[in-house]
């Protein structure tokens, strides 16, 4: 991610946003590469896909919190059009009228 940045900033852009894809089924695996990568760069938000199964909702809590990278946007399916922002209050929601 370092090397990106630097390339990005030695066109003289403005780099804004530096967000890493995380595959949401990964679990630990996934956690332990996106440690690496935020220890690298510097993330400002993660982008969860495949969130469309259950085992998916826990990444959602791990990157926030044991990373404190937030997650912007979520893909619950297959395609560009099945990316979304994430919406931390409608996830809540939806967990707690699963119980």
């Amino acid at each position: 991610m370092r090397e990106i940045r630097q390339i990005a900033t030695d066109g003289q852009a403005i780099v804004s946003e530096a967000l890493f894809v995380l595959d949401a089924t990964m679990g630990q695996n996934g956690i332990a590469g996106a440690r690496g990568l935020s220890e690298a760069g510097r993330p400002t938000g993660a982008v969860l896909i495949n969130l469309d199964g259950t085992a998916g909702g826990g990444m959602v809590l791990a990157v926030e919190e044991e990373l404190g990278i937030p997650v912007k946007v979520v893909g619950v399916g297959k395609s560009v059009g099945d990316l979304a922002a994430f919406d931390p209050r409608a996830f809540v929601e939806g967990l707690m009228g699963n119980l």
